[in-house]
C-alpha cells in the first residue's frame, strides 16, 4: 500500500467523520460554521510537517497530551474546556452538557426560589387579608361610636326638650296660681274676709267672720288651706314657694309702726312689743348679730336663749305684706302677721331650702330688714289646740305661730346647738307640746 492510497484511504474516512462531526454537532447546538472553523486550518502534505488530525482544534483551553507517534493528542468530543478554562466531564457524546452535579444544584435552587417566591406570595396575600380585617373591624368600631354618640346626643336633645317642656309647664302652672290667688285675695278685700281686709280705720285687725275649722282624726286643730293653694300636707317634701305678689315690693304696707309697751288689758294690737317663751322648755325666743346659721343660708340664727328676757328677746308684731290696718289695731287669732326683731330690724323667717342641722327640720332665721320682707316672714297666729280664729288675742292665752307658706308650726326642743342655744325650727302641725308658746308683754 503506498502512500497516496493511505491518503486516499485517509481522505475518505476524513470526510466521513467530518460528516459525522457535524451531524453530532447540531444535536449538540453547534452549527457549520464551528465546524469549517475547525477545519480551516492549514493542512500539511505526507512529506511535510504532520498535519492537524480530525477533532485536533483548539478550543478555548490548551492541547492536552500527545499521541503514539508523537503527534499531538487530538480534542475529542466533550473534552472542549468550559469557560473559566476548566473541562467539564461527561461522556463522549455530552461534552457539552453541564455535568449531573451542576444541573441538581441548579434544578435544586430553582426549587428553593420558586418555593420561597410560592411562600412570599402567600404571606402577601394573608398580610392583605388581616389588613383588610383590621381596616373593616376599625370601620365597624368607628361606626358603631359615631352611631353611640349621635344616639347619646339625640337622648341629650330628647331630655332636655321635656325639661324644658316641664319647665314651661311648672311657669304656666305657676301663672296660673298667682292669678288665681289674686282673683282671691280682690274678692276677699271685697268683701271683707279673713286675714285680707283692705286699709280701714277699724280699731280691730283681723275680726272677720271665721272661717270653717277643720279637725284631724286626732281631734287636733287642722287650719282651713291657704289661698289659691292645696290644703296643707304638713310634709318637708311637699315644697310650697312664697308667692312673690306678697313681698315689700311695691306693697303699700308702712315700713315702721309705732312701738307699744305694755298693755293694761292684755291685749296684743299691730305694733305691740312682745317676747315669746317656749313652753316646754323655758327658754325665750332670741336672735343676735353674732349667731348665723351653718346650714348654707348664712342667715341669722334664731334659737331659744336663756330663761330671763332680755332686749333681744324682744320682737314687734306687724300685719302682713299687703295689709294696712291702723297703728293699734288689735289682733284676731287666724291673722297673719310679721314678727320684727327690736334690736336686729330682721323677720322671723323660714324655708324649705335649708334644715336645721341637728334634727333636720326646717330651719328659722331671722331675715330683711325693713325694706325688704317676703311671704315666707308670713305667720298665723293660732290658739293651741282650736285655733279660735276671729278672737282676741291676748298674752294668757298658749298660743301656735303657724309659718303661713309650709303650714308647719314654730318648734322648739331640748337638742342643744351649743351651751344656751338651744334649736328653734319649722315643723308639724302644730299639736305637739313642744309647739305651744307663750307671750308676754314688754
Amino acid at each position: 500500500m503506498t502512500y497516496g492510497n493511505n491518503y486516499d484511504d485517509n481522505s475518505d474516512n476524513r470526510q466521513d467523520d467530518e460528516g459525522g462531526e457535524r451531524g453530532i454537532g447540531r444535536f449538540f447546538g453547534r452549527g457549520d460554521d464551528s465546524q469549517q472553523q475547525q477545519h480551516s486550518g492549514p493542512q500539511q502534505s505526507q512529506y511535510g510537517q504532520q498535519q492537524q488530525g480530525y477533532g485536533q482544534q483548539q478550543g478555548h483551553g490548551q492541547q492536552q497530551g500527545h499521541g503514539p507517534y508523537g503527534q499531538p493528542q487530538q480534542q475529542g468530543y466533550g473534552q472542549q474546556q468550559r469557560p473559566g478554562g476548566n473541562m467539564a466531564g461527561g461522556s463522549q457524546y455530552g461534552g457539552n452538557m453541564p455535568g449531573d452535579d451542576y444541573s441538581q444544584e441548579e434544578l435544586e435552587k430553582s426549587e428553593r426560589n420558586a418555593k420561597y417566591k410560592d411562600w412570599g406570595t402567600k404571606a402577601g396575600i394573608a398580610a392583605l387579608g388581616v389588613a383588610a380585617i383590621g381596616a373593616a373591624a376599625y370601620g365597624i368600631h368607628e361606626y358603631r361610636e359615631n352611631k353611640e354618640e349621635e344616639e347619646a346626643e339625640e337622648r341629650r336633645k330628647e331630655q332636655e326638650a321635656e325639661q324644658e317642656k316641664q319647665r314651661e309647664e311648672e311657669r304656666r302652672r305657676e301663672e296660673e296660681r298667682r292669678r288665681e290667688e289674686e282673683r282671691h285675695r280682690q274678692e276677699q278685700a271685697n268683701q271683707g274676709g279673713w286675714g285680707q281686709r283692705p286699709p280701714s280705720t277699724d280699731s280691730a285687725y283681723g275680726h272677720q267672720p271665721k272661717p270653717q275649722q277643720h279637725y284631724g282624726g286626732s281631734g287636733g286643730f287642722c287650719p282651713p288651706s291657704p289661698y289659691g293653694r292645696p290644703p296643707y300636707s304638713f310634709q318637708q317634701d311637699d315644697v310650697r314657694h312664697a308667692d312673690p305678689s306678697r313681698s315689700s315690693d311695691n306693697s303699700p304696707t308702712p315700713h315702721e309702726y309705732p312701738k307699744l309697751h305694755g298693755a293694761s288689758d292684755h291685749v296684743i294690737k299691730i305694733g305691740s312689743i312682745i317676747s315669746l317663751k317656749h313652753n316646754m322648755t323655758g327658754r325665750f325666743l332670741h336672735t343676735d348679730r353674732s349667731h348665723s346659721t351653718s346650714t348654707g343660708s348664712n342667715q341669722q340664727l334664731v334659737f331659744g336663749f336663756r330663761w330671763n328676757s332680755d332686749e333681744n328677746d324682744w320682737w314687734q308684731v306687724l300685719p302682713a305684706n299687703h295689709d294696712v290696718p291702723v297703728p293699734g289695731s288689735v289682733v284676731a287669732f287666724g291673722t297673719q302677721i310679721r314678727l320684727r326683731h327690736v334690736e336686729t330690724g330682721r323677720h322671723l323667717h323660714s324655708h324649705y331650702n335649708y334644715h336645721e342641722g341637728r334634727s333636720g327640720q326646717n330651719e328659722v332665721t331671722a331675715y330683711g330688714d325693713s325694706m325688704r320682707s317676703d311671704e315666707n316672714d308670713h305667720w298665723v297666729v293660732e290658739k293651741w289646740g282650736e285655733g279660735a280664729y276671729g278672737q282676741t288675742w291676748t298674752q294668757d292665752e298658749v298660743i301656735v305661730l303657724r309659718h303661713y307658706v309650709s303650714g308647719m308650726a314654730l318648734h322648739s326642743h331640748d337638742i342643744m346647738i351649743s351651751e344656751d342655744v338651744q334649736s328653734v325650727t319649722c315643723f308639724g302641725r302644730g299639736d305637739e307640746e313642744n309647739d305651744k308658746w307663750r307671750v308676754q308683754l314688754d
